[in-house]
Parts: structure tokens; sequence; C-alpha cells
């Protein structure tokens, strides 16, 4: 089994199936593009204006893949 340091996290969106990101960690600048995607993604189910971390991240799908 691989350790931590070589997995890293792919974001993927359940609306439109789009990879959005490949990431070692999700941040606040990450946040956001999600944020940004899902509001042009989904307009049918709008984030409020400060969503909270779980209505970011019920829209997307993350798994863990090895590092290349």
């Amino acid at each position: 089994m691989p350790d931590e340091s070589s997995r890293v996290f792919e974001v993927v969106c359940k609306g439109c199936s789009r990879s959005l990101m490949m990431v070692e960690r999700l941040r606040d600048p990450e946040i956001g593009v999600l944020e940004a995607h899902l509001r042009a993604c989904c307009p049918s189910e709008p984030l409020g204006d400060a969503p909270m971390l779980g209505e970011v991240m019920a829209p997307v799908r993350v798994a863990a893949v090895e590092r290349a």
C-alpha cells in the first residue's frame, strides 16, 4: 500500500462527470474553485452565499489515486 505522500485526490463533479482537479489536500482556494464550478454547472441546485463545506462536497466525488 502506498504511503500518504504518494497519493493525490481526484475531484469529479457528479452532475457533469468532469474531473475538476487533482490535489493533495482541499484547501480554501480549491474549495472556491469547486463552488464556482457548481454554481455554473448546477444552477437548479443553487448554493447559498456562504455554503457549508458539506453542501459544496455533496455534489462531487473524491477518490484517492496514486501519484504517477
